[in-house]
């Protein structure tokens, strides 16, 4: 057998995956290497294929998920099927996984390494004013959150505000911004004048 084999390609996706029985994607590189020996492959070009195929998965273009009464789902589904012929349905299944797992949950927008903002608002009156900056980017694939401490710095987020945001939504008192505005509260603090921001007509 060879790694070219479609069903050992799938089989390796989603033990890599630890689908279906996982709680949440795995990166189990272990279990590749089990399933290459099993079948007397190549362990390492086997793993890159796996590889080969997540970056695929990441890179499809996906957009207005919001419209979908499923989220998305099946429109992603449907492409990354589309795209990948090759692939079995379970790997599909776990591929769609992982994909809204990091969407939903860990909030890194797929084939995007663009940073996504927050801020928390303060203050009183009608108008809210934004108060600290939060950013969360990717770095060769990890995910680095961050808060502004002055212009042009910016320092870990130790207190999981960011990863707190995604985790517990409905208690969390960040909102996130464009990248407009982020430069826009940069200007405040290099100002040290922190006004609404020149787009907010209402309060948030």
């Amino acid at each position: 057998m060879s790694t070219n084999d479609d069903s050992l390609l799938s089989a390796a996706v989603t033990a890599f995956l630890g689908w279906p029985t996982a709680k949440m994607p795995l990166a189990d590189e272990d279990a590749v290497a089990d399933l290459a020996k099993i079948n007397s492959l190549d362990a390492d070009a086997l793993l890159a294929r796996v590889y080969d195929t997540i970056a695929v998965s990441d890179n499809l273009a996906i957009s207005d998920l919001n419209t979908y009464s499923d989220g998305g789902a099946s429109a992603y589904k449907s492409q990354l099927a589309a795209t990948r012929p090759d692939l079995s349905s379970a790997a599909i299944d776990a591929l769609a996984s992982r994909w809204f797992f990091r969407l939903r949950w860990l909030g890194i927008e797929s084939g995007m390494d663009a940073p996504r903002y927050f801020v928390r608002y303060g203050g009183e009156g009608a108008t809210p004013v934004p108060v600290a900056l939060y950013r969360r980017r990717t770095n060769h694939g990890v995910i680095v959150d961050e808060v502004l401490q002055d212009v042009g710095e910016w320092r870990p987020d130790i207190r999981r505000q960011v990863h707190n945001s995604f985790a517990f939504s409905l208690e969390s008192d960040l909102e996130e911004v464009t990248a407009a505005e982020a430069a826009e509260f940069e200007e405040m603090v290099r100002a040290r004048e922190y006004v609404p921001f020149k787009s907010t007509a209402a309060p948030r």
